[in-house]
């Protein structure tokens, strides 16, 4: 897998990655009315996608025709010795398109209209509903970030009428806003929620974009914070391999720890990635085994299929080299506690501060720091490395064929 960039999670992550001080500012404030003619679109929207179904099944069995007949092109060589554009029309020919985005964009239309007829029910334009839309759902997951304190108040009386309208339980709506922390009782809701936060926290900072290749076996780990979370977050991943059928394992394992109340909860996860056939950065999770506080024993975790799509290029894109020389602040001496690095200091402005990464070649994944600091250069959220090696193996039973 190619942690190049931020890691995103298809249609959860957008709903839940970090406010940047900007979007922090642009709160919403929130009234009873508006919340009603919300509640009121996005009963339309669910009725309007269980019309849809049949035209996305359709849309979706379209998509994985194209993609078998391309995997299959491949498989049996038919891009042997051609060019680029002679790859395009060969598979043009045997599969009916060249590339899967006229499907993807045919249904990326039946699933607006939904969206439309919900902005339309509750009276909103629709950029504004779908702006709430994103905004509920990342306060479900404990982003407060973007409502005032009366909408806030008024969303802690709505818990259950919101965690009903998101189709969790009320469990996962109970945890909104603890941050980085786990719940008390780590139900199958909860470990998806959580996973999308996590990977929010770790990949659509921006803090991988510089990142390098992994070879196999090889693992960091690193402490995360952020300056109003008293939390501490360590988390490891380490390339344990790849398959024949080119599948790679993954581990993820984090460490919460809450200081106020002196406890630690452990979180391992090792997934399995299959690559897409069109883009070498989108890679498919297609099966996770999980071992979660409160288990006596690793447990296979079912992987919904509309969560399953993974973008390596992330949602910041890579900069040019122009633009990477011209951010280079310099080569500084940074000490984190996996060692002492001699790095290349990069930063870019971002809204209401600024994006700043230490970046060392010689070091496993090409970089040791990232802070996110406000105008004041005050960091809002930083990841070191605490440390990196080889050797990795699963620790869950896992076994690369």
């Amino acid at each position: 897998m190619r942690f190049r960039g931020a890691l995103f999670l298809a249609v959860v992550i957008a709903s839940t990655s970090l406010p940047t001080p900007a979007q922090g500012q642009k709160v919403i404030d929130l009234t009873l009315d508006m919340l009603d003619r919300w509640f009121t679109g996005h009963d339309k929207e669910k009725s309007e996608l269980k019309n849809v179904e049949p035209q996305l099944a359709d849309a979706d069995a379209k998509i994985k025709k194209f993609e078998d007949c391309k995997r299959n092109f491949e498989a049996i060589g038919g891009n042997s010795g051609k060019s680029g554009l002679a790859t395009r029309i060969a598979i043009k020919a045997k599969c009916g398109s060249s590339d899967s985005d006229g499907f993807r964009k045919d249904r990326q239309k039946i699933m607006d209209g939904p969206e439309n007829a919900a902005a339309s029910a509750g009276g909103f334009k629709l950029a504004d509903y779908r702006n709430l839309k994103d905004k509920l759902q990342g306060y479900l997951n404990g982003d407060e970030s973007g409502f005032s304190k009366a909408g806030l108040d008024l969303l802690k009386s709505k818990k259950n009428q919101l965690a009903s309208a998101f189709g969790v339980t009320l469990n996962v709506a109970q945890a909104g806003g603890r941050g980085m922390r786990g719940p008390g009782v780590w139900t199958t809701d909860f470990a998806w929620i959580w996973i999308s936060q996590m990977f929010t926290m770790q990949y659509l900072s921006g803090a991988t974009m510089f990142e390098k290749d992994y070879k196999p076996g090889e693992w960091t780990k690193w402490q995360m914070s952020t300056a109003d979370n008293e939390d501490v977050q360590t988390n490891e991943r380490a390339f344990l391999g790849k398959q024949a059928d080119r599948g790679e394992w993954w581990r993820m394992k984090t460490i919460m720890t809450d200081k106020g109340a002196g406890t630690a909860d452990t979180i391992v996860m090792e997934a399995l990635f299959r690559p897409d056939s069109t883009n070498e950065y989108v890679q498919t999770l297609v099966r996770m085994r999980g071992k979660f506080p409160g288990n006596a024993e690793a447990q296979e975790m079912m992987v919904p299929q509309q969560w399953a799509m993974w973008n390596m290029a992330g949602t910041m894109p890579k900069p040019t080299k122009e633009s990477i020389d011209g951010a280079t602040v310099g080569t500084e001496s940074v000490t984190t506690p996996a060692g002492t690095f001699r790095a290349k200091h990069v930063r870019f402005g971002s809204g209401g501060g600024t994006l700043d990464w230490w970046l060392d070649d010689t070091s496993v994944g090409g970089w040791v720091k990232f802070s996110f600091l406000d105008n004041e250069k005050k960091p809002i959220y930083t990841m070191e490395l605490i440390g990196k090696g080889a050797g990795a193996k699963s620790e869950l039973g896992v076994t690369i064929k």
